[in-house]
């Protein structure tokens, strides 16, 4: 597995997509933040920066799909992963490979990007009075939003082995996590005999714990998320297991 899984690192790190996208990121970070202090001169603080900052960490929901994608990189396409098969390389080491590599690269993106946005935050601006309750409550929203990462990680790499096609998993995740975003809510006002079956589908959701955390105390949604991440996560590793065991590759 540790060969298999540095062959999976090397083959990311050798792309350019990955730090194209890191660029275009870190640019984006930097472009907003210079505007930020650009409009609102000294009234800002490095403080209030990070604390906006973890109301953003839903996004990493969506980031998953190019987190993966990186890493299983059309495999159909260019017939690799039929090429590996045939190669003789157990399926559940093929599988765990990916899904490794794909949390390594995410989690090494992430702290680049985090220490990123703070560390510009602090030249920026100043830091304020509150800047260690700041960073206390980026890290209990960091607490809630890793297991859920790891939860649509899990299900996104699943889908890219179940469905022959990046585009067609992207969009089925991307819908599932929209049904997160108000719309069961939407439907259960119009269908209120449903109501109780949408609030159950609700709760099981990735994005619920995220909508929850500018109405309850940070610390609340920590349980909550690590186990709804990792049932996430744990199911659909073992669906994909099994179905990329019993799938013919062509």
């Amino acid at each position: 597995m540790g060969k298999y899984l540095s062959a999976e690192l090397y083959k990311v790190n050798h792309r350019f997509y990955q730090w194209g996208f890191l660029l275009v990121v870190l640019g984006g970070i930097a472009f907003g933040l210079i505007t930020i202090r650009c409009n609102t001169g000294p009234n800002a603080t490095a403080a209030i920066m990070t604390t906006g900052l973890m109301f953003l960490l839903a996004t990493g929901l969506y980031l998953v799909i190019l987190v993966c994608d990186m890493v299983f990189s059309e495999q159909y396409k260019h017939n690799t992963l039929k090429n590996e098969v045939s190669y003789g390389l157990p399926r559940t080491r093929i599988y765990l490979g990916k899904l490794l590599a794909s949390i390594l690269v995410s989690i090494v993106m992430c702290a680049l990007i985090l220490a990123f946005f703070i560390g510009l935050s602090c030249l920026l601006f100043p830091l304020g009075e509150d800047m260690g309750t700041a960073l206390k409550s980026l890290g209990q929203a960091l607490l809630v939003a890793f297991p859920l990462w790891l939860g649509g990680l899990g299900f996104f790499l699943m889908l890219s082995f179940v469905m022959k096609g990046s585009t067609a998993a992207a969009i089925f995740y991307a819908v599932l996590l929209s049904m997160g975003g108000g719309f069961l809510e939407l439907f259960g006002e119009f269908l209120p005999k449903l109501e109780p079956v949408f609030t159950a589908i609700q709760t099981c959701l990735l994005m619920t714990p995220f909508n929850q955390l500018p109405h309850r105390p940070m610390e609340e949604p920590i349980p909550y998320a690590w186990v709804l991440g990792m049932a996430w996560f744990a199911a659909s590793t073992a669906v994909g297991l099994v179905s990329f065991q019993r799938r013919e590759i062509s």
